[in-house]
């Protein structure tokens, strides 16, 4: 039978209709999903990928995580605290600094910063909502000759507990600009899973010998005092010819301990001990005396509040906190304790700085 041209383009028209409609059927059901997972698929090959070039790292990190962690000095913000405010008075009654202050804040989360990498689902979630660490800001003053205060400044310079150096400020003080004061703002991390169990009180690292010397250049160049004038050289002094006789022994060098602290520690109101602390300013020899115990001829006898009450040549004297051996002065018998012979005073007193 022959067709007519209109019945067979009629005929045309409903094939192309049945394989348009074939097409968009197999291409919503398969073509389309298959494209997505293909897509998908390379995505997560290279991030599997690159999570397999880290994981080979990852040795490396862990090694430098725990060299850091023995950097830290507490798990726990109370004990951190004590270790770092112990430690900075140690570093400035070592460097014979006056008037030592430190403070510091409580710690603050720094955020790691994949939090703002903008990543999706529950990985996203948990590090946008984690901290890497807390940083704990503080202050550390006090008061000395120029020589003290740049000693000073080299020694917490080299802690390595003492994360980062904020700001340092040396200001004169008086006319004569002989005395500076010292004021350095510091940074410490404090990361509790990073902390060893075993971290202890850190030890305090002394500069070398390098840094020492250029130390006492700085101090030798004051550079905060005008030089003095030129003098005319003056004719050499001849002194007549005597006879030598040997020198009379040194006295004690009563000037170069001095007492740095002292502490009353009380239970309940009652003082159950007392204790000075002395420090030798040339060789850095620290002591702390109880009663009855004896320094240069000195013996304690007890504390009261910021005086000491010691026994010297078989008399009663006072040597106050921050002054020397030398500096000693008659107790007055009216307005110092009484010792019954166990070394208690009749009235109270209050702890001093050194506690």
């Amino acid at each position: 039978m022959k067709l007519s041209p209109f019945k067979l383009a009629t005929g045309l028209i409903a094939a192309l209709g049945v394989v348009g409609v074939g097409y968009a059927v197999i291409n919503s059901a398969y073509l389309k999903p298959a494209a997505r997972l293909r897509d998908q698929i390379a995505g997560m090959d290279a991030t599997y990928e690159r999570a397999s070039r880290v994981m080979e790292d990852w040795p490396k990190y862990r090694g430098q995580l725990r060299d850091f962690g023995r950097t830290l000095i507490g798990s726990e913000f109370d004990q951190v605290e004590h270790r770092l405010r112990t430690s900075l008075q140690a570093i400035g009654e070592q460097s014979g600094l006056r008037g030592v202050q430190v403070s510091n804040g409580r710690p603050k989360a720094e955020r790691t910063p994949l939090a703002t990498a903008r990543l999706r689902g529950s990985l996203g979630r948990k590090l946008a909502e984690s901290t890497d660490f807390g940083i704990i800001k503080g202050a550390f003053k006090g008061v000395g000759t120029l020589e003290q205060v740049v000693q000073a400044m080299a020694v917490l310079q080299v802690q390595p507990w003492l994360h980062r150096i904020d700001r340092v400020s040396i200001a004169p003080r008086g006319r004569e600009r002989v005395n500076f004061e010292l004021d350095v703002a510091f940074s410490v991390m404090f990361a509790p899973d990073l902390c060893p169990a075993e971290a202890g009180m850190p030890a305090i690292v002394e500069p070398g010998e390098d840094v020492l010397t250029k130390v006492r250049a700085i101090a030798a160049r004051n550079v905060f005092v005008a030089p003095p004038p030129d003098k005319p050289d003056e004719p050499p002094v001849v002194e007549p010819e005597r006879e030598e006789v040997a020198p009379p022994p040194p006295p004690p060098p009563y000037d170069r301990w001095k007492v740095t602290g002292l502490v009353e520690r009380r239970v309940e109101g009652t003082t159950v001990s007392v204790e000075a602390w002395v420090l030798n300013l040339d060789s850095g020899e620290r002591r702390i005396l109880t009663p009855g115990d004896e320094i240069l001829g000195h013996v304690l006898e007890w504390v009261d509040g910021e005086r000491g009450y010691f026994v010297f040549e078989g008399r009663r004297v006072v040597i106050a906190q921050g002054q020397t051996l030398a500096d000693r002065v008659p107790a007055d018998p009216v307005n110092s304790p009484e010792s019954d012979g166990s070394n208690q005073p009749a009235s109270g007193a209050t702890a001093g700085e050194g506690e």
